[in-house]
């Protein structure tokens, strides 16, 4: 099957019974792709069961095809940067989380291989602290770690997932299911290769089409790109540097340093930074009046502890946030109207962020780019030796 594993891993936390599920490649084209088989293998399963999963042109030469999918009870959410090709790269096109663990501990997976580690001392720690034990303790600082800190430990219902170090992606309280199934982390780590049908096709018609994204776009600004807030003069005297997330061209990220010079490009550093792309929380902070460099700071402690930063900006005064992060407790989420616009006013089509998310593209990128199937259809044929129905 090209650009695809075929197959699905699933463990039980209850019982610690880890299986392999087929997936035949006319599931994995279905009408919605990723989103489509997230939702089937959870009624399978059962409705509780967490689900990754990847589309069906993660980890191609197509332009940001870059994403994954993280589908709870409540939602679902993206996963982006690395996380999503990674996970693919495992040997599994998706993982089903059901049962709840004995014992604190954290899913290992790698080389076809899903493991459930005991670290009882990692529920103690913050999301950061969580991805560098992980990280050590298995010898890789590439692994994708998705976490939920302290608030997801507490189940909190504005406890948000956090990949490796930065939140954004989460605005489903998908956290609070880590603490549920007591999960402190779930870990991947991606050896694997794909095929495709014709690789020089593939690779001649992708770079045609990035560079007709380039000229029509012109240079990406990091997230100034999409977001107002991020083009204020107090924002980008704080950047240290734009990045994009896998096989995108048009970076939309902008990493920012507040406590050093974020000019100095030098390798070791007295601060880690911030990599912000959650537009919507930005906003938020900037509407109620934080500076670039306050809102930083608190979506940085907002990260640590697994708390999505709009729900707390929503829930009291801006001279209360340090009191609400001291303590989980149950906070009502923000509207969902503002969650809904967590992609960025670019986003204005639902269906069409659907339709990107089921194949495994950035919906964001491809909003600016603008998405057309026909567009990209030579690229599509020469990965998987077909065409995608176009009756989306």
């Amino acid at each position: 099957m090209f650009l695809a594993n075929g197959r699905a891993g699933v463990i039980d936390l209850s019982s610690g019974e880890v299986s392999e599920q087929g997936l035949e490649e006319g599931l994995l084209l279905g009408r919605q792709s990723s989103l489509e088989v997230a939702e089937r293998l959870a009624s399978e399963h059962g409705s509780d069961s967490l689900v990754l999963g990847t589309g069906i042109l993660t980890g191609s030469l197509v332009p940001a095809a870059c994403a994954g999918v993280f589908r709870g009870p409540n939602g679902r959410a993206p996963l982006l940067g690395h996380a999503g090709v990674e996970l693919k790269l495992t040997g599994f096109d998706f993982i089903v989380i059901k049962g709840a663990a004995p014992e604190p501990g954290y899913i290992w997976i790698r080389d076809g291989i899903i493991e459930f580690v005991p670290a009882p001392a990692l529920k103690g720690m913050d999301s950061w602290g969580r991805t560098d034990k992980v990280r050590d303790q298995q010898g890789d600082r590439k692994i994708q770690v998705l976490s939920a800190g302290p608030w997801g430990d507490a189940r909190s219902p504005i406890a948000q997932f956090v990949t490796n170090y930065w939140g954004g992606e989460d605005k489903a309280g998908l956290g609070a299911e880590f603490g549920r199934k007591n999960l402190v982390a779930v870990a991947f780590r991606g050896m694997g290769e794909f095929e495709v049908s014709d690789a020089g096709v593939h690779f001649e018609s992708c770079a045609r089409l990035r560079d007709e994204h380039i000229s029509r776009l012109g240079r990406g600004e990091g997230l100034a790109s999409f977001s107002k807030a991020a083009a204020r003069e107090d924002f980008r005297s704080l950047v240290h540097r734009d990045s994009a997330c896998f096989g995108c061209p048009y970076p939309c990220r902008s990493f920012v340093k507040v406590d050093e010079d974020p000019k100095v490009m030098a390798l070791a550093s007295k601060e880690p930074g911030y990599l912000h792309y959650d537009i919507v929380a930005l906003e938020k902070a900037h509407s109620l009046g934080l500076s670039a460099r306050e809102a930083t700071q608190l979506m940085t402690k907002c990260a640590r502890a697994g708390v999505e930063p709009c729900s707390l900006m929503s829930s009291g005064p801006r001279e209360g946030f340090e009191g609400l992060l001291a303590s989980p407790k149950e906070v009502t989420p923000a509207s969902k109207d503002l969650l809904d616009s967590a992609w960025g006013s670019a986003i204005s089509d639902r269906r069409m962020n659907e339709v990107c998310l089921g194949l495994g593209l950035c919906p964001r990128y491809w909003a600016k780019a603008t998405f057309d199937l026909g567009s990209f259809g030579p690229c599509v044929e020469s990965a998987l030796g077909r065409g995608l129905r176009t009756d989306w």
